[in-house]
């Protein structure tokens, strides 16, 4: 019998250091979303690029110059099949500081559960601007439902006019998405916008970085990808 426990505790010793071995470390983890926020951050930057260089759906640029905070995702996804669906995606937040400049971004997240009788696949490039900076920093405090806790519509579109085409902010928030796949369109409405702590972490190279951090003592911009990404954003909004 003694030999039977023993065995038994060997075995169980013996998975729980393979578990160990195999479980990234800290540090493995922090490298992974060290790349991650960089990725992020590259991506972002060419999916609002796509968007702005759509001749014919494109943002008018004083909706940008209006806006107090942008989020951008970069290849959202959309899958379904049989009755159940969702989409996700990971991407940045800016808001418009006191000055006119735009902050430092924090890394966000976005899901959406849905229901009903579907088939495909989509991939979609998601900018959403702001009405209101505030708005955007509640992501940090606690989740956003688009269409529960604040109404986004689709927002309107250059198609083809000048870029000085005068149109009004009357919307809370303002949708744009540039699609590939199966599905028709991009439904917003009862996604969660979230803050994500652990890419956040990595981004900024602390621990638990806090909203008044990254926009008001953190040097801004805080690297050459937030750089980028700012310069982008501002050139199309000028």
């Amino acid at each position: 019998m003694k030999t039977i426990v023993n065995l038994i505790l060997v075995s169980l010793l013996t998975v729980s250091v393979n578990m160990l071995n195999a479980a990234p470390s800290i540090h493995e983890n922090k490298v992974i979303d060290e790349k991650k926020a960089s990725k992020t951050l590259e991506e972002a930057i060419e999916a609002f690029e796509n968007v702005m260089e759509d001749p014919l759906n494109s943002i008018p640029e004083n909706l940008i110059k209006e806006s107090e905070g942008i989020v951008i995702f970069p290849d959202a996804f959309k899958i379904a099949f049989g009755c159940v669906g969702g989409q996700g995606a990971r991407g940045i937040a800016m808001i418009r500081k006191e000055d006119g400049s735009w902050s430092n971004p924090f890394i966000v997240t976005f899901g959406e559960g849905s229901l009903g009788f579907q088939l495909g696949i989509q991939s979609s490039d998601i900018i959403l601007l702001f009405k209101d900076r505030n708005d955007i920093m509640e992501i940090v405090e606690s989740e956003l439902t688009l269409g529960g806790d604040i109404s986004v519509v689709a927002g309107p579109v250059n198609r083809g006019y000048s870029s000085s085409t005068d149109v009004e902010f009357d919307a809370e928030v303002y949708s744009y998405a540039q699609s590939k796949g199966l599905f028709a369109g991009v439904c917003l409405h009862g996604g969660i916008l979230s803050y994500n702590k652990d890419v956040n972490d990595a981004l900024y190279g602390t621990y638990f970085v806090d909203m008044d951090e990254i926009f008001n003592e953190i040097e801004t911009p805080y690297n050459e990808d937030i750089s980028n990404l700012i310069e982008t954003v501002n050139r199309y909004g000028e």
